[in-house]
C-alpha cells in the first residue's frame, strides 16, 4: 500500500500518443485508447485510486494510490474500526494489465498483432510525504509546457 510515481515509455519511444501544440498535449488516437484505459482502472481494480497523470507523445507520467490509501489516509474500514489489513494487488499488475491491454487495442488498429507498444519495465518511485507529492504533481502537470526541455523528447521522431 502507498503513493506511486510512475513513468511509462513507448517502444524505441515513438510518438504514438499524439503531439505536444501551444505548451498543450494532443491526444492522437492512440493516445486516447491509453487515456480511456487508465481512467477506466479504478473500476477494474478497487484496490487504486488514481490522482494527476499526463499522457504525453511518447510516455506518460502518474501518481497512483494502491491498497486502500488514499489522498486523507485508508479508505477501506472493517466495521468502522481499524483499516483493513488486505494485500491490495501490486504495482507491477497494475502496470502490466494496462499496458496489455492498451497494446492489444492499438495492435488491433493498427493491424500489427504482437508489435511492442511500451518500453519494458517502468519508472517508479515511492511518493513519501506531502512536500514531495506536491512536487511530482507539479511536474506532470507542467509536463506538456515543459516539452521542448524533456528528456524523453526524442526530436527525431517528430
Amino acid at each position: 500500500a502507498g503513493a506511486y510515481y510512475i513513468t511509462l515509455c513507448t517502444h524505441n519511444r515513438a510518438w504514438i500518443f499524439g503531439q505536444i501544440i501551444d505548451d498543450d498535449m494532443h491526444l492522437s488516437r492512440f493516445g486516447r485508447i491509453a487515456e480511456q484505459e487508465w481512467l477506466a482502472t479504478p473500476r477494474i481494480r478497487s484496490e487504486v485510486e488514481l490522482d494527476v497523470f499526463v499522457i504525453m507523445p511518447n510516455h506518460m507520467h502518474a501518481v497512483v494510490l494502491l491498497g486502500g490509501v488514499g489522498r486523507d489516509g485508508p479508505r477501506e474500514r472493517a466495521h468502522g474500526r481499524a483499516p483493513l489489513r488486505r494485500r491490495g494487488r501490486s504495482l507491477g499488475a497494475l502496470v502490466a494489465g494496462f499496458k496489455s491491454t492498451v497494446t492489444k487495442q492499438i495492435n488491433a488498429r493498427r493491424r500489427t498483432p504482437g508489435s511492442p507498444v511500451w518500453q519494458r519495465n517502468y519508472y517508479e518511485h515511492v511518493i513519501r510525504g506531502e512536500d514531495s507529492l506536491r512536487s511530482i504533481r507539479e511536474y506532470i502537470v507542467n509536463n506538456p509546457a515543459n516539452w521542448e526541455f524533456d528528456e524523453l523528447n526524442n526530436l527525431s521522431q517528430r
